[in-house]
Order: structure tokens, then sequence, then C-alpha cells
């Protein structure tokens, strides 16, 4: 079995990862991290989505365990994925959302 990475390590890759959450654009997520476990865990407090990553010498996969309080990413629920998707999905979601226009 491959060594698990430095808790360190694995912070710095899931907030490469997930700078934003993917569905609300929320920054500051919560990432919890346990050497004694199989899978670490991302969780965004605004919208209450939550996913589980599984890092051995890197993040080789991640999944949604939790949709977002509204349900997107329902159709991605318990769907192992490629950590770079989820990346994708929060770039896009700050590129695409709506910011107030200047008075």
């Amino acid at each position: 079995m491959p060594k698990k990475i430095s808790e360190r390590q694995v912070k710095r890759q899931i907030s490469e990862y997930f700078p934003w959450c993917p569905f609300c654009c929320f920054e500051r997520l919560q990432i919890d991290v346990r050497p004694e476990r199989n899978h670490d865990y991302v969780h965004c407090d605004n919208c209450g989505a939550k996913w589980e990553i599984d890092a051995q010498e890197k993040i080789r996969s991640v999944k949604l365990v939790t949709t977002s309080v509204d349900r997107k990413g329902k159709e991605l629920l318990e769907k192992e994925t490629e950590p770079k998707f989820w990346q994708n999905k929060a770039w896009l979601c700050v590129i695409t959302r709506k910011t107030p226009e200047k008075s």
C-alpha cells in the first residue's frame, strides 16, 4: 500500500484543486485531513457541499458525498472524478458568477 503524503502536502494540493467552492464560489473551504484515515474531506460552510479526497502519494480521486443545499451537483453525487475536474469547475464558477455593477 502506498504511503500517504503528509498533512501539509494534502492541504496544499487540496487548496490547488479547490481554490473556491465549485458550486457557490465561496473562498474559505474547510479542509479536514487526518493521517489515520484513508480519506480526507473538503467542506463548504456556505452551501454545504462536501467532498471525499483519496490522497496517497498524491490526490488520486475526489468524490462528492454531499450536494449543496440547493442540490447543485446531484448528478455527480458519489462519482469518483479526477481532482482537476473540480479545479476546472471552481474556476468556471468564479469566471461566470455575476459581479455587481459599479454605480
